[in-house]
């Protein structure tokens, strides 16, 4: 099974992903650090490049990277990487691409608002990567009713990393069972667990 992580910075992707991977006993991918190690940093390659560029560079790492691991995985993807603003060419690519490859599970920390913004950008603010509080505050907001549209599964909770983990590998397993009742009613093929949820 391979199970994509998804939900803006901050919200526990890669902490919560390497939880959840060795508790399946999977491997563990996180988009950025293999972005950081492949090409450059991520923010100094904006810097050179601009931020379209890095969209279309991370989108092509991406599928190289899906590409070369047949295996089980646990996959933290961008936090921008269903939402970039004007570039619904590419999003709309990686929508259909999660949907026929696996399973996105969305983390978020609260169904509200408010709750999420100030609890996201406070999270940001400490990795000490220079953001500025308005910016982040203003593309959390805008993103946020996007975010909430998405995911096969989705997790609204800010606990600590290994009980969400817990959360998610019930949930899966909720889901597969969901899936395999409804497939075997319905004579639908087992090759994609996630298509019936669209």
């Amino acid at each position: 099974m391979k199970i994509f992580l998804i939900g803006p910075g901050g919200v526990g992707k890669s902490t919560c992903g390497e939880v959840l991977a060795n508790l399946l006993g999977y491997n563990f991918i996180d988009l950025d650090t293999e972005f950081c190690e492949r090409v450059e940093n991520v923010g100094a390659y904006i810097n050179n490049y601009g931020y379209e560029k890095y969209c279309y560079e991370n989108s092509k790492l991406f599928y190289e990277i899906v590409n070369q691991h047949l295996e089980d995985f646990v996959f933290s993807l961008s936090s921008g990487f269903l939402t970039h603003e004007n570039l619904e060419d590419l999003t709309l690519g990686h929508k259909q691409s999660l949907r026929e490859l696996g399973i996105s599970i969305l983390l978020l920390p609260s169904k509200s608002l408010d709750e999420c913004t100030r609890i996201v950008v406070q999270r940001q603010l400490s990795r000490g990567f220079g953001l500025k509080e308005d910016r982040e505050k203003t593309k959390f907001i805008q993103r946020f009713p996007i975010y909430k549209k998405l995911g096969d599964i989705k997790i609204f909770s800010h606990e600590k990393p290994e009980i969400i983990a817990e959360q998610i590998q019930w949930l899966l397993l909720s889901f597969l069972r969901t899936y395999l009742l409804l497939s075997s009613k319905m004579s639908i093929p087992v090759d994609n667990p996630t298509s019936i949820y669209q």
